[in-house]
């Protein structure tokens, strides 16, 4: 008899990429806002501080999410290809250097985790996260475009809105499911957790403000857009009866997370539509949505492939509320501009991240998926 051939180890990038996620944003916050105050002699651009916010930290996140079952060789590939790209274009390197290596990460995060969506998916219900994962090379690239001057400053950070378009699809996806097991213990059936109309009207709405963003075509239509992608997640939001589940932080803080998600498109709506600060919009959507959303599923699946209980530790309920008030001080400081104010909200922000990988490192490493 023939020895069988030994069977490869697997693992998930989270346990490595999550926290790095978290400490990469708890700095990056204060080293923009000290940049802005000419505290330090760099030339941080917005574009370049929403590049790191979203196709920095964001793809990482997204990233351990979805690259569950990788060898050891390519957990390491797929770290050290997200880490060099920040290094490449955070420490300076000359363009021919750092366009290459920053688009290795969201390549190899479309190759391990994006084609699978397009081979398994017999109909498009999971077949478009497979489109969703691959923009974000265009997005790198659009981004690099604009920095060379190459391509128009886009007036809505295309990442941010692919980050937004992401959180519509796969959060309404992932928050009924927990929403309906938090409530069947509780003898409460969720009759509405799958809402095949209102997901695809999100989808159109979101694709169009994507396509609109990424031209800079027909304004109106992608405000259009922002506005159906909002309605559809507030609407959605509201049949998850999240009222029920007040008292349990682990599910409140995805359906918070979401209700900012549906208020941030809906803000993108009226920067075109009644004249707001578009940075309003950026903001309720990169802190409000993403960094709640982005905090509560890291510790909930981290919790869930360590064979925990998933309620939530002290430490993430606290780490989610700073978020919350990160997101509220900033959005004041758009309407009424102060160093203190976003002081206060880089300090909530980082404070917030700092818990949510000390929640991450400090958990028992029981399982191995």
């Amino acid at each position: 008899m023939h020895a069988s051939a030994p069977v490869p180890s697997v693992t998930s990038i989270h346990r490595l990429i999550y926290p790095a996620a978290a400490f990469h944003a708890a700095l990056a916050v204060p080293l923009w806002l000290a940049a802005v105050g000419g505290l330090l002699p760099v030339e941080w651009s917005p574009a370049l501080h929403a590049h790191e916010m979203t196709l920095g930290y964001a793809l990482a996140v997204v990233g351990g999410f979805l690259m569950t079952r990788l060898s050891r060789r390519m957990v390491a590939v797929a770290f050290l290809s997200w880490l060099a790209g920040r290094l490449a274009l955070l420490g300076g390197l000359p363009a021919a250097v750092a366009i290459p290596v920053g688009l290795a990460y969201p390549l190899l995060l479309f190759v391990v985790a994006g084609l699978p969506f397009l081979r398994t998916s017999r109909s498009g219900h999971n077949a478009v996260f497979g489109p969703l994962i691959g923009a974000f090379l265009l997005a790198e690239a659009l981004f690099w475009a604009s920095e060379l001057g190459l391509g128009p400053a886009n007036g809505l950070p295309v990442g941010l809105l692919l980050i937004a378009t992401l959180l519509l699809t796969m959060g309404g996806r992932v928050i009924p499911a927990a929403t309906a097991g938090a409530l069947r213990r509780r003898g409460i059936a969720l009759a509405q957790r799958v809402q095949p109309r209102l997901e695809a009207m999100g989808v159109v709405g979101a694709l169009l403000c994507l396509v609109s963003a990424a031209t800079g075509l027909l304004p109106p239509l992608g405000a259009a857009g922002a506005a159906m992608a909002g309605a559809s997640a507030l609407l959605r939001l509201a049949r998850w009866k999240p009222l029920l589940l007040l008292r349990q932080p682990e599910i409140a803080a995805l359906h918070l997370g979401y209700l900012c998600l549906g208020v941030g498109w809906l803000l993108t709506a009226s920067t075109a539509l009644l004249d707001l600060p578009p940075a309003a919009a950026w903001h309720m959507l990169g802190v409000g949505a993403l960094g709640i959303l982005a905090s509560a599923m890291m510790i909930r699946t981290t919790l869930q492939r360590e064979a925990e209980p998933e309620r939530f530790p002290p430490a993430a309920t606290i780490a989610v509320t700073l978020m919350a008030a990160a997101a509220v001080l900033r959005l004041a400081a758009v309407w009424s501009p102060s160093m203190a104010l976003l002081a206060a909200a880089g300090a909530c922000w980082t404070l917030s991240q700092l818990l949510t990988a000390a929640v991450l490192l400090t958990r028992p490493r029981r399982g191995k998926r």
